[in-house]
């Protein structure tokens, strides 16, 4: 879906696109829409960092990712759960606004676990949690685990720093970036629909 190779799109044809460059990027980790741009107000102001796209649901109007429930975007969600995302490649970018609804403990949370991978789940062994001060450089995972794989048993203790973020979105845009003219194009969710409108790049 390079976009030297599109036609002239419609309103409808670009929101199709929208969602399938996400559904690649939940599917292909070499995807450039794997990886999305995390926007959150922290109490010293805007914070953003890159997470992993791990649900896609055009359905729901959903996008989700994972997170330890010790790191400070946890925490700054509870505060405000006002997100965006914003996705970038071949071309074409991706922002997406919604709010954030987060899952611990509970059926999407557990569901979410089990299908995440034993190298995925390593980095919710670390301790002490995300962000905390080290007096040098180091991972935080203990010894053991720092150059393996662990196995089921061991990835078990993470569990209770796993979080789910399911973020319902209320707004996409999408723009387009070519020598012949770049295009931009706004979606607002309204009853569950979608609403688009052309603008100005």
């Amino acid at each position: 879906m390079d976009s030297r190779d599109l036609p002239e799109p419609s309103l409808p044809g670009v929101l199709d696109r929208c969602w399938a460059l996400l559904a690649e990027g939940q599917r292909l980790r070499h995807s450039p829409f794997h990886q999305g741009v995390l926007g959150t107000l922290s109490r010293r102001g805007p914070a953003t960092r890159y997470v992993v796209l791990r649900q896609v649901d055009r359905e729901q109007g959903v996008l989700g990712f994972h997170t330890d429930r010790r790191s400070e975007k946890w925490g700054e969600i509870e505060r405000d759960p006002r997100v965006s995302l914003c996705f970038f490649g071949q071309g074409q970018q991706i922002r997406a606004e919604g709010l954030a609804r987060r899952h611990a403990g509970d059926a999407p949370a557990e569901l979410a676990w089990k299908r995440t991978g034993l190298m995925s789940r390593r980095c919710y062994l670390a301790t002490p949690g995300p962000g905390t001060v080290l007096p040098g450089p180091g991972s935080g995972l203990p010894a053991p685990l720092a150059t393996r794989r662990p196995e089921e048993a061991e990835s078990a203790a993470g569990w209770v720093h796993f979080g789910l973020v399911q973020v319902v979105l209320a707004r996409l845009e999408w723009l387009n970036l070519a020598f012949e003219g770049h295009r931009r194009a706004r979606f607002v969710r309204e009853g569950g629909r979608w609403r688009g409108e052309w603008c100005v790049p």
